[in-house]
């Protein structure tokens, strides 16, 4: 099938279209001649002009009738951020040049910051989910829960965590100014940036002989860490262990499954499926501390924390104590463009051996304890010391 167009229908065609099918299309075409288009390029350019011909009529509007000058590039930048924000999933997000560098230097230590990490939540804000020991957002006093407002005046929705993130860090010895909600009420604070070094285990033996290893996330050197503190309170002749992963937001998977192999037989830690069904499972090998242990968890607990706690519950391999965890159960990649941003998106979730939802759902504990606003008892450590006395 062919159908005949005029040149002026092909002008049309060529203004409509994106990229390369346009540029095809006037090379092929004379000033004064008529051109037939296959089906397929006329199909084609159907699509091009229902998909883009309503963004290109509202970027020349705004081009030529906005009550000050505009600059359309950033019109169509904009768009990019909003295309990804359509998918309703609050850890899928466009990433320009500029922030993509950012995250690279960030990756390789070129930076300094305050020490915590947030992320856009499904109220559309910016919440804090971990703030880092010895930090300086620590010290100023910045917990879990908090949601960031300002930086340096400057107000920031969900959807520009990454460009929060980015003015967050900056210079050592630098200021950053960071207005937060917590309960309710607004607070600033002015923090001095420092360089983040994240130690991120820490063990001692509590009574009893029993001994305690507090994970802060999981990073490149933190399974090595876990084991050294584990054979260290072992030789100390610890009779049971208590791992506490309050306030672990996550980091590496392969790590938390690195973990596993020391409190875990051989079995499945957590599977995934991806948008075709197809499954790919984290499993353990043999060979687990002989310790008797549990798992300390809160709210805060999520994504790689979460996948440890549900592999170590369906293989009944130790008890968890503490609330409800998060409930981040989604696996993002970031995949580079070719102008130097990047699209960072979801691209599979995870399931517990068993076939339980982690994402929106979290991890129910064995034993249920809360905290006591305003009481410094640690109930849930008291709770745990009680379980492995059993």
């Amino acid at each position: 099938m062919y159908v005949r167009k005029t040149v002026l229908v092909l002008l049309l065609v060529v203004a409509l279209l994106v990229g390369g099918a346009a540029a095809m299309f006037a090379g092929r075409m004379g000033v004064n001649s008529n051109y037939t288009l296959t089906k397929e390029e006329y199909e084609n350019w159907q699509y091009m002009q229902s998909t883009y011909g309503k963004t290109d009529m509202l970027k020349k509007m705004m081009e030529s009738s906005y009550y000050v000058p505009v600059d359309g590039s950033k019109l169509i930048e904009s768009s990019y951020y909003g295309l990804i924000e359509g998918l309703g999933d609050p850890y899928s997000e466009y990433v320009s040049k500029e922030e993509y560098e950012d995250y690279f230097s960030s990756m390789i230590g070129e930076y300094s910051g305050v020490g915590m990490s947030f992320y856009n939540n499904p109220d559309g804000v910016l919440e804090v989910v971990q703030v880092f020991r010895n930090s300086p957002a620590k010290e100023a006093g910045m917990q879990p829960g908090d949601i960031i407002l300002k930086v340096d005046g400057k107000e920031y929705s969900g959807a520009q965590s990454s460009e929060a993130a980015a003015n967050i860090r900056g210079k050592e010895g630098t200021s950053v100014e960071i207005t937060y909600r917590r309960n309710g009420v607004e607070n600033t604070v002015s923090i001095v940036r420092a360089p983040i070094e994240v130690e991120t285990v820490d063990h001692s033996m509590l009574e009893d002989n029993i001994g305690y290893i507090y994970i802060e996330s999981f990073e490149s050197a933190t399974a090595k860490d876990f084991k050294a503190a584990l054979d260290d309170l072992t030789a100390q002749g610890a009779r049971a262990l208590i791992v506490d992963l309050r306030n672990n937001g996550g980091g590496l998977v392969d790590i938390a499954v690195e973990i596993a192999d020391m409190l875990m037989d051989q079995g499945t830690v957590v599977y995934t499926m991806n948008h075709d069904g197809q499954k790919g499972y984290y499993r353990s090998k043999a060979g687990r501390t002989e310790l008797p242990y549990v798992l300390l968890v809160n709210e805060y607990t999520a994504s790689a924390s979460e996948i440890l706690s549900a592999g170590i519950q369906d293989n009944n391999e130790g008890k968890i104590i503490g609330t409800l965890t998060y409930g981040k159960g989604i696996i993002q990649t970031l995949q580079p463009l070719s102008d130097g941003s990047a699209v960072k998106y979801t691209i599979s979730q995870y399931f517990s051996p068993s076939g339980k939802t982690i994402h929106q759902v979290g991890i129910t504990p064995d034993y249920i304890v809360e905290l006591v606003e305003g009481d410094d008892t640690d109930y849930q450590l008291r709770k745990a010391i009680e379980v492995l006395g059993q």
